[in-house]
């Protein structure tokens, strides 16, 4: 349903943009992946990103773990994804790997549905965890994630040295 247009903040661009509004609830469609999506989002996703980033939707993510693999939809158009990984016991922790949203829709809470869609198939699947990392300094990650209940610690060195980043871990 939507709800008209209206002037938000698009933290990425730290700029007031003008979107289309609608409601948050029941017109978005959560999925699990497929071929063509795959596609879609390697075509896409330095765009959304704003420079290179399909390295990081590597294809693997779609033949060996796109059972994890989730997308957003809106009226037939693909808004977002997350691309996960279940550790089986003694880990027993879901990993969001990469979570992509569509520009015109950043800040309606796909990013959230995607994230609570992927905490109920970890608990369903025995997970008691959740965790996902950011590069050191990226501001919008970790009040993300912080609004969604995370705790985070920047970690030194954690993808090797002098490549620190933010670990974020939920318990379910």
């Amino acid at each position: 349903m939507r709800l008209g247009t209206l002037a938000c903040f698009d933290w990425g661009r730290r700029a007031l943009v003008w979107c289309s509004c609608y409601s948050l609830f029941g017109d978005m469609e959560i999925r699990g992946i497929t071929k063509v999506d795959y596609d879609y989002i390697i075509s896409v996703l330095d765009q959304w990103w704003g420079g290179p980033a399909g390295k990081r939707a590597d294809p693997m993510f779609f033949y060996e773990f796109g059972d994890h693999a989730l997308m957003a939809e809106r009226d037939g158009q693909l808004i977002g994804f997350l691309f996960g990984v279940m550790v089986p016991a003694p880990s027993a922790t879901g990993y969001v790997h990469l979570v992509g949203i569509h520009p015109d829709h950043r800040r309606r809470s796909v990013g959230k549905h995607l994230y609570e869609h992927f905490s109920e198939r970890c608990r369903a699947a025995g997970m008691k965890r959740i965790k996902s990392i950011a590069s050191a300094g990226h501001e919008g990650p970790v009040r993300f994630h912080q609004s969604m209940g995370f705790e985070s610690n920047e970690v030194a060195d954690y993808a090797g040295p002098g490549r620190s980043r933010v670990v974020f871990v939920k318990e379910l």
